[in-house]
């Protein structure tokens, strides 16, 4: 009894070790389904959550919109996830024009959110961050991407040096959108039988 009973417990944390080590960057589903709805898309990209377009973007003194929407359709206060405040947060939806944006982040030469966060769950590093940053001990380094004339010399070497995990593409593989309205069918001529 004692023997099953230290197996259960052997089992369950192994489970939970390999539960975190599958999901290591946060809780976005390894199936792909809690972001994207293949048969009941809410958005572009095949997205399963109702976009957010009623926050305002400080950044635009507009709606949201685009990949922010799509991302704020789950991190808001009242989903709960993690909730983002774009009056707290990096700006997105604009141009940059105080440094230099690898051309590979922009979405229309625009910041937004997959700027910075490849959501996939297969990018394994701290917060879906485009680059290792060793778990967040060396945030620099992410930081040094874009803003490299503000970095140390060695943090902007190992900047430099660190490979970028961009997808989703600046052109995706499938976009959906809004359904397009079907041309009017012509009117078929009825012939005269003789």
């Amino acid at each position: 009894m004692k023997e099953r009973s230290l197996s259960l417990c052997l089992a369950a944390l192994l489970l939970v070790f390999w539960a975190q080590a599958a999901l290591a960057a946060g809780p976005h589903d390894e199936n792909c389904v809690s972001c994207h709805s293949v048969h009941y898309a809410k958005g572009d990209y095949i997205i399963g959550p109702q976009p957010n377009t009623m926050l305002d973007n400080p950044a635009t003194n507009a709606k949201t919109n685009g990949i922010e929407s799509l991302c704020l359709g789950c991190h808001n206060e009242s989903e709960g996830i993690m909730p983002i405040h774009l009056t707290t947060t990096h700006p997105t939806g604009v141009a940059p024009t105080y440094v230099k944006v690898p051309e590979q982040l922009l979405r229309d030469g625009k910041l937004s959110c997959v700027s910075c966060h490849n959501p996939h769950p297969s990018n394994t590093n701290y917060k879906y961050l485009i680059v290792d940053t060793q778990n967040g001990a060396r945030m620099g380094v992410f930081c040094a991407t874009c803003h490299t004339e503000q970095a140390p010399a060695e943090v902007r070497k190992a900047s430099q040096a660190s490979a970028i995990n961009s997808d989703p593409r600046v052109s995706p593989r499938v976009q959906v959108s809004a359904p397009v309205a079907a041309a009017p069918a012509k009117a078929k001529t009825a012939k005269a039988v003789k």
